[in-house]
């Protein structure tokens, strides 16, 4: 009984639709008992009123007019006595075009009701006429005698009609106890089909709550469900797929970071533990600067994760590039190398940030370097689209290789430097987050060529 009653209080979607389908249930069911009660009253009445014009009739046939132009009304025994009861259910009254009074029943000497104007309605009714309840009446002009005559017929509101009142007012007064068992019956039946059609959503809801990061590779069934539901957990299926995916990475990148440090770790350890003399300090130092460059990238990686943008950052490409060449200048030229900054020296305006642009270049520009060979240029060259290439001397990306080489901690000649392999996938990400795309591909007469393309920021045109 409380599971039954929680289904009408619960804030649920069956406790929901329970309610607003037992509302219109309800409604429609007091809307169907008002309409049987409307055409029934509409029906008595037509029907009386077909029975004042017969009746009319039946007495516009026996009134006669004499020569000297007196009317009267002579009835058969029959209808003499129906007019003659003592209850006057049935009453007449015979008038001239003034409205006087001609001939009657039961000695009236009044008109029932006034003449109705030309066109009006003539049915009417007296509310408590001669103590004796309502009467229901016709106003009827007899054809064809001038000058005109009037019949008012009437009859009293126990009519021979009591009857079919009698056992509508019966059934109204003794079948509320069928009509209740009908309302909770088909409250049953609502509440019932509500659960039954939302079933497959709590089965649903069960196997969703059972989905966890131990079992990430599970999805919801999208068979024998409503065509509302099927997006839904076609959508959040999608979901899982890529939390799956992500979540996978995300085991896969500690995984190769624990390995990244644990190896110059352990040999920074040992030689620590075979040192024999102050020489030797400078080859430590140099193991921990490593590790200190593989901290770094991994914090940087973290950070362009993280990385959102806010509507109104603006950056310089021009003035990013020059700064990333300033910055490496020292580099390439203790390597025997040299950076060339080319294109116009117009200032190129994109939607980003500054810092996070820098280090995306940067780590290209570094990845360019690595790969010249001494002697060799690296040109790094922002474009009037919004983009900015740099250029290497080196041997060039092996064309199967140019999806892979984004990939984390993969590098395809270790023996090149001593990165970790997260350069290039740390300035992807940047990429993406600024909604742009790194392009890679071979310069002819050079060697690679990284395209960092962004989307140009549009200027306001001039009033």
């Amino acid at each position: 009984m409380k599971r039954l009653f929680s289904v009408f209080t619960s804030s649920s979607l069956t406790a929901q639709l329970t309610r607003r389908m037992l509302v219109i249930a309800a409604a429609s069911f007091v809307l169907l008992l008002v309409i049987l009660q409307i055409q029934y009253v509409t029906e008595r009445d037509s029907l009386r009123d077909r029975s004042l014009l017969a009746q009319a009739g039946d007495l516009a046939a026996y009134v006669s007019v004499a020569a000297d132009g007196s009317a009267g009304i002579r009835l058969p025994e029959t209808l003499d006595e129906a007019y003659e009861r003592p209850d006057r259910q049935y009453v007449f009254v015979l008038m001239d075009g003034e409205g006087r009074v001609v001939a009657a029943s039961h000695d009236l000497s009044a008109p029932l009701a006034p003449l109705p104007a030309s066109g009006g309605d003539p049915y009417f009714s007296r509310a408590n006429y001669a103590d004796r309840g309502t009467y229901y009446g016709v106003t009827v002009r007899l054809a064809n005698i001038e000058p005109p005559l009037y019949l008012q017929v009437a009859q009293g509101s126990v009519h021979p009609d009591v009857l079919a009142d009698s056992l509508v007012a019966e059934f109204l007064e003794q079948s509320w106890v069928f009509l209740l068992a009908l309302a909770l019956a088909m409250a049953v039946v609502i509440v019932w089909t509500v659960r039954q059609s939302l079933a497959p959503l709590t089965r649903l809801s069960v196997m969703a709550r059972g989905i966890g990061p131990s079992s990430l590779d599970r999805r919801l069934p999208e068979e024998n469900l409503p065509g509302e539901v099927r997006p839904l957990v076609r959508a959040v299926n999608t979901a899982l797929q890529s939390i799956e995916a992500g979540y996978r990475r995300e085991r896969e990148f500690t995984a190769n970071a624990a390995h990244e440090l644990r190896t110059p770790l352990a040999v920074l350890k040992a030689n620590i533990e075979t040192l024999s003399s102050i020489d030797e300090v400078p080859d430590l130092v140099a193991e921990l600067d490593d590790i200190e460059r593989l901290v770094t990238q991994l914090l940087r990686l973290a950070q362009a994760d993280s990385l959102s943008l806010r509507p109104d950052e603006t950056a310089d490409l021009r003035a990013v590039a020059l700064g990333v060449a300033e910055q490496l200048a020292p580099r390439a030229v203790a390597e025997g190398k040299s950076i060339e900054l080319t294109g116009s020296g117009r200032p190129l305006p994109v939607r980003g940030n500054g810092d996070f642009l820098a280090l995306a270049l940067r780590n290209l520009v570094e990845n360019a370097l690595t790969h010249t060979p001494p002697g060799g240029t690296v040109e790094v060259r922002p474009g009037d689209d919004g983009s900015v290439a740099v250029i290497d001397d080196g041997a060039g990306v092996p064309a199967g290789e140019a999806e892979r080489i984004f990939q984390r901690f993969v590098r395809l000649k270790p023996e090149n430097g001593r990165g970790a392999g997260l350069g290039l996938s740390i300035a992807r990400r940047i990429a993406v987050v600024h909604g742009g795309t790194i392009e890679v591909g071979r310069e002819p007469g050079r060697g690679a060529i990284f395209t960092l393309r962004l989307p140009k920021l549009t200027q306001p045109k001039p009033l």
